[in-house]
């Protein structure tokens, strides 16, 4: 595995033009210079984004806000976009740095700004009441997603996603059917109305498959008993 070198940026750019124009690909490049393709990757999606530019050290100086932050995990994880693409479209400085914050957000952590990176905050239970106001502030102060959860006590992606389900299906959408099974409550739009569909079909089908087996080993059992009978009648008679 070839070791970590410090490559200049002029030869990382010439680096960049080389794989653009088709001249070398990212293995033969990295063999060339002694570093591992994935670095390689990553100089040519900085170089796309930025240009020569991306390509200079900036230490920890880079900071991205949080809406940047939670619009490039959320496309990611909608399927939208790949990493790669994120990156270059957001200008973000690694496929590395995106999966922290995708690790981040799918541990229920808030992204809040801070020089240099990010802090992060847990996010705390509410009632329905609550996630009302919220909004209602949220909306009422030209969308300032952060300004709502400073002023609540509540995380950046809990006042994003209360928002964005209140747009979709008003009041109800500010529900908390968490431990409720899916199917017990009213649907709200069309989407769910199919899960709900669904999720009855595959609980039919589980119970059919319950009853098929439970009538199976009642017939097992019934079989067992007269060939246990049969076999005692034949010993009597012996």
């Amino acid at each position: 595995m070839p070791q970590k070198t410090k490559v200049a940026v002029a030869t990382m750019v010439e680096a960049c033009k080389t794989y653009i124009d088709g001249k070398a690909s990212f293995a033969e490049i990295a063999n060339c210079l002694g570093v591992n393709r994935g670095s390689v990757r990553e100089w040519v999606n900085r170089y796309k984004s930025e240009g020569a530019d991306g390509l200079i050290p900036q230490g920890n100086d880079r900071i991205y806000s949080p809406e940047l932050k939670l619009q490039a995990v959320t496309e990611y994880l909608s399927g939208i976009a790949s990493q790669t693409q994120l990156c270059e479209k957001y200008h973000i400085k690694s496929t590395r740095q995106l999966r922290q914050w995708i690790a981040r957000y799918n541990s229920h952590e808030e992204f809040k700004p801070r020089s240099g990176g990010s802090r992060m905050t847990k996010r705390r239970k509410t009632t329905q009441d609550e996630r009302k106001e919220i909004v209602q502030y949220c909306l009422k102060h030209e969308m300032n997603y952060g300004e709502a959860a400073k002023r609540y006590q509540v995380s950046y992606s809990q006042v994003y996603q209360w928002v964005k389900k209140y747009k979709e299906m008003g009041e109800s959408g500010l529900e908390d059917r968490r431990g409720h099974r899916v199917g017990s409550l009213p649907s709200r739009t069309e989407e769910e109305k199919l899960r709900d569909k669904v999720a009855g079909l595959e609980r039919q089908v589980y119970w059919l498959q319950m009853e098929n087996d439970f009538l199976k080993k009642v017939k097992e059992l019934e079989r067992r008993d007269a060939l246990a009978r049969h076999a005692n009648s034949e010993n009597t008679k012996r």
